[in-house]
């Protein structure tokens, strides 16, 4: 999904002339509603305020040209459709000529003249998730015979939204303390569910539909007391999804000491945003609760909640993350008890490490999302390339020690198929032959499991330490009638 905008220009001050005589009337009248005149004493400045701007003449302008989204044609994959339009002016000729110079992030400044009552549709490039200006412009109006010119206007850049995609649904890895009152995980409490706990007399409270006529023909000798079928309640997992903003690794190993306006690449946050959104979709699906937090606190959390209202939010949150810089925070983040916590990050610093051991030992259920999309080399120095080299290898040492303390780290570049598309073939050398892998080459693959095969296995993980609580209906009906004759047999000997 496309969100675009295009701002330009000066806007008429109507919104704050009408800001100003509210806030004058709301000065008004709670100074009469309370008795107070200096209440509305202070409504003056606001009054003298829209006063004065009504009596002003507005002299209507703006940019001499608009770029907009053309909504006639969808956009799809890298590149985006905008129309370009002459703006009408006051006091010009019809028959005049716009010139705009547009400028691209990463590519040369070109420039388009056209007739003042044409439309012209602009091919550019987009970004495949997230907030970026897509193109900046600016224009200046001609007359027909070009002996006359306006002055160069610089408008505000073109400004696109894209919302990350939801890829393949995952499997859902639970917690063994769930804390929800309703959902579709076997919890430890006991309440309603579908998973049998135990089969006891009855007692106060117990709903008569639990009633086992069987057990208690069986049991009940003297048919003097009712034996029910207790349960294991449902509930819903809660999951808390961390997103390391501190740092956007471009995929080519080249930006990464790119100076100026960074190019419209791919980078690990959009690696972040594609995963995260996955794996909030896929637990969303279910019934179970999803909240969002970012890793520096430069934002406020969303809180948990599910539902596909909720998915839109998120992915509206994710669309709107860029770079900001990692600050000190006064508290690590608190996941909700027995939650799934998920990190996506690039794992170029410890803090991430550092907060999946906290919550490790915590007893939560965490896992690690490599976000570094896959990496192409080339075009770098000697040096730059042993900056690489040295980056690399400590991310990766990183990684194996988060490994070696059990704690799941995935690939989060499998969760958007377009990726594989714009990894570049490798060069080939003279006479058709592979070129031989560049020095460090093996530092540029990504290692671990997939985002589907990894959350596969954590929840095969997760379902083996849960054992006791999560088994097969089938095996704990089985359990649970073995139990029961055993204890009829005990029963019988000793009243024999």
């Amino acid at each position: 999904m496309v969100r675009g905008r295009a701002q330009g220009g000066t806007t008429a001050p109507g919104a704050a002339v009408a800001l100003a005589a509210i806030l004058a009337l709301v000065c008004i009248v709670a100074g009469l509603v309370s008795g107070r005149p200096d209440a509305v004493a202070l409504a003056a400045p606001f009054a003298l305020l829209a006063v004065a701007a009504r009596t002003v003449p507005h002299v209507p302008g703006g940019p001499p040209v608009h770029i907009s989204a053309d909504r006639r044609t969808e956009a799809r994959g890298p590149r985006l459709r905008l129309l370009i339009a002459p703006s009408e002016a006051p006091g010009t000729a019809s028959r005049g000529l716009v010139a705009t110079i547009l400028a691209a992030p990463g590519r040369m400044p070109d420039a388009v003249v056209l007739r003042s009552d044409e439309e012209c549709p602009l091919l550019v490039g987009g970004p495949l998730s997230g907030e970026h200006d897509v193109l900046a412009y600016g224009a200046t109006r001609f007359t027909a015979d070009l002996t006359e010119s306006s002055a160069f206007v610089a408008c505000p850049p073109v400004r696109i939204g894209v919302l990350p995609p939801v890829g393949v649904p995952l499997a859902r890895p639970v917690s063994r303390r769930l804390v929800g009152l309703a959902g579709t995980h076997v919890s430890r409490r006991p309440g309603e569910g579908a998973e049998l706990r135990s089969v006891a007399p009855l007692h106060p409270g117990d709903a008569l539909r639990r009633i086992d006529w069987r057990a208690t023909a069986r049991r009940s000798t003297d048919q003097d007391r009712l034996m029910v079928r207790r349960s294991y309640a449902d509930a819903e997992a809660s999951v808390l999804l961390v997103v390391d903003q501190a740092q956007d690794l471009p995929a080519t190993t080249a930006d990464w000491f790119a100076a100026g306006r960074p190019r419209l690449t791919v980078g690990s946050l959009h690696v972040a945003r594609a995963a995260a959104t996955t794996v909030a979709a896929s637990f969303l699906a279910g019934g179970d609760r999803v909240g969002l937090d970012d890793l520096g606190g430069t934002r406020r959390a969303l809180r948990s909640a599910g539902g596909a209202r909720h998915l839109e939010q998120i992915r509206a949150r994710l669309a709107g993350t860029s770079v900001v810089p990692r600050r000190r925070r006064r508290r690590d983040p608190v996941p909700p008890p027995g939650a799934v916590v998920v990190v996506f990050s690039a794992f170029l610093d410890a803090e991430p490490a550092r907060l999946l051991r906290l919550w490790h030992a915590q007893g939560h259920l965490v896992a690690g999302v490599d976000c570094v999309p896959p990496l192409q080399s080339g075009g770098t120095t000697t040096a730059q390339a042993q900056a690489v080299r040295l980056t690399l290898l400590r991310r990766r040492l990183l990684l194996e020690d988060l490994r070696k303390d059990g704690i799941p780290v995935f690939v989060g570049a499998s969760a958007d198929a377009r990726l594989k598309a714009l990894t570049a073939d490798p060069p080939k050398a003279t006479g058709g032959a592979p070129a031989p892998a560049p020095h460090g080459a093996d530092l540029l693959a990504a290692s671990g499991p997939g985002l589907d095969a990894g959350f596969r296995l954590l929840a095969r993980r997760a379902g083996r330490r849960g054992a006791s609580v999560g088994r097969p209906a089938g095996a704990a009906q089985a359990a649970s009638r073995g139990a029961a004759e055993i204890t009829d047999r005990a029963r019988g000997g000793r009243t024999s």
